[in-house]
């Protein structure tokens, strides 16, 4: 049963370890986008302040998030997650003190989009964790480790975007905001602590090349 599979690969040697803090930070990064359409919207008054502001974070991540890959590629999660996290918490939290200033519409789009720039990619690092764990000699099961992957994708995207909701319901479109940055960078943290399996990196693999 796919149930089982997915319990025997989470039994496996530090992919629970991963697996989870990944899924945590998942959801925050679900939260961020809608957390911002609201936040802005609650100090405006406006949806069209609110999606000029998330669609500069949504063209800036999709702009950052192959540079960070390739960063990552090069020099490995475990040193780039950690200044990418720090740069998320900062601006987000450069984006609230905009919002609290009644900053006019262009700093509020800058502010999205250093938002969006740096979003942790952590669902991408957490499969190409499954696929250095996996490949060496259980790579049949690779399908059903990103079926879990998928699965956790889906169900944050159903829980983070009901949070927000709720939260912006209640009148507390900041803390929806907060708590998906506070997601993110938790989840992160704990995801760039988990060394033991943290993909090789293409500089690793070209200094064991010339070996």
């Amino acid at each position: 049963m796919p149930s089982a599979n997915y319990r025997s690969l989470l039994r496996t040697p530090g992919a629970a370890a991963f697996f989870l803090p990944a899924s945590l930070g998942r959801v925050g990064v679900a939260m961020t986008s809608l957390s911002i359409v609201w936040l802005v919207h609650s100090h405006t008054g406006t949806f069209s302040a609110a999606g000029l502001v998330t669609g500069a974070f949504a063209v800036s991540e999709a702009l950052g998030a192959p540079q960070l890959a390739r960063l990552v590629d090069r020099f490995g999660q475990t040193r780039i997650l950690p200044p990418t996290l720090l740069a998320h918490a900062v601006a987000v939290a450069l984006l609230l003190s905009l919002v609290a200033a009644d900053a006019d519409d262009t700093f509020l789009i800058v502010g999205g989009g250093l938002v969006g720039g740096s979003v942790p990619q952590l669902g991408a690092m957490s499969a190409a964790r499954w696929a250095a764990l996996l490949r060496p000699d259980r790579a049949a099961e690779l399908p059903t480790a990103f079926a879990l992957e998928s699965i956790s994708n889906a169900g944050a995207f159903l829980v983070g975007p009901t949070l927000v909701s709720a939260l912006a319901a209640a009148g507390h479109a900041v803390a929806g905001l907060v708590l998906a940055a506070s997601l993110s960078v938790f989840g992160g943290l704990f995801l760039a602590t988990r060394r033991d399996t943290a993909p090789a990196t293409s500089i690793g693999d070209a200094e064991h090349a010339r070996r």
